[in-house]
């Protein structure tokens, strides 16, 4: 029986060495690159259909294809991909931020698909779908088994379209019908004053109408009064498309600032990005701009032009380091290519790629890269900077570190469980408020609860105390690994103490969700724990504070 992976894995290494072969013949131009292309097509295409006509067993021959593709892209840096047509909905996603779906988001909880929330205005929300209904089936195809990805197949299609989807909703089924409708992704999760003239604007992507969204926001921001500062929210945006970036920098920066330089391969492919608007908020409204290491690409190009113009302070932890630019290039029957083909720098000619996948790519396909023996830089005013992968803020403001407690409270979905539990048995909510007693009812809940939560040394010392069982050690040895494990359920929970303002967060946000609550009221409430969105306002409220951070040390 034919190795499908084996020889997939052949046929990636034969396309790498193929495509690559020459490569370390000194080049004469573009001529050379060609005569690399046509003699290593010709023998890729002999040695592909000797395989598919000759070969033993069987091949699956688009399967085979595409590894040897994949195997190829590999050896690049991961964020050059090949796209095929049933993966179109994404770049549609990514370059429109919009999709035809019924406005759902699922995940995984107790091994089901689980509608994780609601996009308020379209048929799931006008039918009466509830956040925490099972999928169960759709258009009579079971949904049990299923990943979370697998059912974006299932939910999303042409606008117009209808689609059956059965959820268990506690113990009892419930199937409703739902009409696809073009979604169009809001860029701006939020946007209002967080206190008197400070503006708050939470940007989650970089779509299409991010630009537009600003504008909107910006100009409603505005029209309610003077409005003495505003912080720009980039922590968690993954970032999208460069246009999106340039132009809403364009709505802080002076015009004529320059914003971006993208260079490609060739010396002529140099690119610079300036201002060329009149800025919507100029330099006497105070900025700040809130980063963490979920931000990059688009999000790193606003944060670093907003901190080497010396045009807002940067708050948070150091960005995620991604200096890469990446085009969508159409290939044959609806494939496309999404290919990086450009490195960014901010305006002080920072490279900020943090992973250098160049010079640890193992067959040695590039040539040496020297940005990244960048480091010190100056901003306009003559701040140092540094190039170090990602953006270092002005104000590094470290918020409690995951740890296996809450890594498994998210994992197990525990926030969702207490505030579905708590809402049932406290309906209404008109007058909730978080307080220490809610926080020791969770404590008991996840105590009493099945909730699995095993530290690493607890599993060490299972693995231990099984090996002790196997080999006959003495009772004594035994009774020492009794002591340990008595005195491992006392430190538990241990780390439930530091962290309860990560907790406390996160539960109430869960709790006003249940209820129902406006976003308004969830952000405001949100922001009380949220150590670097107090710091933003502290600084941000004081001017002589704001401006000494703009200046040389």
């Amino acid at each position: 029986m034919i190795n499908l992976k084996k020889i997939q894995k052949l046929l990636a290494l034969l396309m790498i060495f193929l495509a690559f072969t020459g490569a370390s013949v000194p080049s004469g131009g573009d001529d050379d690159v060609y005569t690399q292309i046509n003699r290593n097509m010709d023998v890729f295409g002999k040695l592909y259909k000797e395989i598919m006509l000759d070969y033993v067993d069987e091949i699956d021959g688009d399967k085979f294809m595409k590894a040897g593709i994949e195997g190829m892209l590999g050896t690049l840096d991961p964020y050059t991909n090949f796209l095929d047509e049933s993966r179109k909905d994404e770049i549609d996603l990514l370059t429109t931020g919009k999709y035809g779906g019924v406005g759902i988001t699922v995940g995984m909880k107790d091994s089901m698909i689980i509608i994780t929330d609601i996009l308020e205005g379209y048929s799931a929300q006008r039918e009466g779908v509830k956040r925490g209904d099972k999928i169960v089936e759709i258009d009579g195809t079971s949904m049990l088994g299923k990943k979370a990805s697998d059912v974006r197949a299932f939910t999303r299609g042409e606008a117009g379209t209808k689609m059956k989807m059965k959820v268990l909703r506690g113990d009892r089924e419930i199937e409703y019908t739902l009409t696809r409708q073009e979604i169009q992704l809001k860029n701006i999760g939020y946007k209002g004053t967080i206190e008197d003239g400070i503006g708050y604007i939470k940007l989650d992507r970089f779509s299409r109408y991010a630009e537009n969204e600003m504008i909107d926001a910006i100009t409603e921001l505005k029209s309610k009064g003077d409005v003495k500062g505003i912080i720009l929210d980039l922590r968690g945006n993954p970032g999208g498309l460069l246009d999106a970036a340039i132009g809403i920098l364009n709505k802080f920066t002076n015009k004529g600032d320059l914003l971006l330089t993208t260079k490609g391969r060739k010396l002529d492919s140099e690119r610079k990005y300036f201002a060329t608007e009149n800025p919507m908020l100029n330099s006497d409204v105070s900025l700040v701009v809130l980063i963490d290491e979920g931000s990059a690409s688009a999000s790193e190009i606003v944060a670093g032009a907003v901190q080497d113009l010396d045009r807002g302070v940067l708050v948070g932890t150091k960005s995620f380091g991604k200096g890469l630019v990446q085009v969508f290039q159409p290939l044959s029957f609806g494939n496309q290519l999404k290919i990086t083909n450009q490195k960014y720098f901010t305006p002080s000619g920072r490279w900020i790629q943090a992973k250098n996948y160049f010079k640890e790519n193992k067959y040695g396909v590039f040539k040496p890269n020297p940005y990244f023996n960048q480091r010190d830089f100056k901003t306009i005013g003559g701040r140092v900077v540094l190039a170090e992968g990602g953006i270092t803020p002005d104000v590094v403001v470290d918020i409690i570190k995951a740890n296996e407690l809450l890594e498994a409270l998210n994992y197990e979905d525990m926030y969702f469980k207490f505030a579905e539990k708590y809402t049932t048995d406290n309906p209404g909510g008109a007058n909730f408020v978080m307080t220490d007693d809610i926080m020791s009812r969770f404590l008991e809940f996840i105590s009493t609860t099945e909730f699995e939560f095993n530290t690493t040394a607890e599993r060490e010392l299972a693995q231990l105390k099984k090996d002790t069982d196997e080999k006959m050690y003495s009772e004594k040895v035994k009774s020492y690994i009794g002591l340990l494990e008595g005195e491992l359920k006392a430190e538990k929970f241990k780390d439930f103490e530091s962290s309860k303002p990560v907790i406390r967060q996160k539960l109430e946000v869960e709790i006003l969700r249940k209820y129902n609550k406006p976003e308004k009221e969830i952000v405001e409430a949100s922001a009380k724990d949220d150590q670097q969105l107090q710091e933003a306002l502290r600084i941000i409220k004081d001017r002589g504070l704001y401006n000494s951070m703009l200046q040389p040390k």
